[in-house]
């Protein structure tokens, strides 16, 4: 499987609304709001264009015909902290069946990749509810450790409050 990362957009807002309002993503963010296109602009503009997020599309290329790749999820850095140099990693999960564990692995590799090298951070770190063993799987994989678990630290999708563990990974 082949993937690269590439520079959000504003031309990709119909597919991070699409993912982002899907039930299985929400289940997995700590905020389970709904978005529109409006409300995805003014993050856009707010937060990629004046560079506090570092988003990425992930695209899948296409073994088939090499040229031709098309967009299967969105990840991204936030809270880029240049002074301490560390910023937390976010995998933005979709409905797309492509996005699966050895396309999370890559992409997450390659934003790891950006965060030490491009981006000059010694720390990433990552939140995920406790209960998804599979995405805490993916993310200790990559290198990430456990730092911490909050207790009741996040609204689950049935209105309950549920464990969030934060993991870090460290450059070398």
């Amino acid at each position: 499987m082949r993937v690269f990362l590439r520079p959000i957009t504003e031309k990709d807002s119909n597919n991070i609304v699409k993912w982002r309002n899907s039930e299985k993503v929400k289940s997995h963010c700590m905020t389970k709001a709904s978005i529109s296109e409006e409300s995805n602009l003014r993050f856009y503009n707010e937060n990629v264009v004046t560079g506090k997020y570092k988003q990425f599309i992930v695209e899948r290329i296409d073994e088939e015909f090499g040229l031709a790749s098309y967009p299967i999820a969105t990840v991204y850095l936030k809270d880029m902290d240049y002074e301490n140099h560390r910023c937390e990693l976010c995998i933005f999960t979709s409905d797309d069946a492509e996005w699966q564990n050895e396309s999370q692995a890559i992409a997450i590799k390659l934003l790891l990749e950006k965060a030490f090298v491009e981006y000059g951070m010694k720390k990433v770190y990552s939140y995920v509810f406790k209960k998804y063993e599979d995405e805490i799987s993916i993310l200790t994989k990559a290198g990430f450790s456990f730092e911490a678990v909050l207790k009741d630290e996040a609204l689950g999708i049935d209105g309950n409050y549920e464990d969030v563990v934060r993991l870090c990974v460290f450059s070398k």
